[in-house]
């Protein structure tokens, strides 16, 4: 299984959790966590950091902004979603 359909099974399943970074970072860019569902389940990969397990996932916001959302595949095989941004 590719990374990204990894991370749309763990969002699919509720296997993932918000940072308080994340949610912060969201909110100044007037985004939800509906959003960055929206982009993990049909976005693309842009950036990875293979070492880490940590991707960059970017698509549209439910209002079709470009946005990017930094996560991470934890040990225990969940996505830590570390941040998320109006990619200008």
């Amino acid at each position: 299984m590719g990374r990204v359909n990894a991370i749309r099974e763990l969002v699919l399943h509720g296997l993932y959790y918000f940072t308080d970074h994340a949610l912060a970072e969201l909110e100044n860019d007037n985004l939800d966590e509906f959003d960055a569902e929206t982009v993990l389940l049909h976005g693309k990969i842009r950036r990875s950091w293979p070492r880490e397990l940590k991707y960059e996932v970017v698509g549209q916001s439910n209002d079709k902004r470009r946005i990017g959302i930094i996560c991470r595949i934890t040990k225990t095989n969940k996505l830590r979603i570390i941040t998320g941004y109006e990619d200008k």
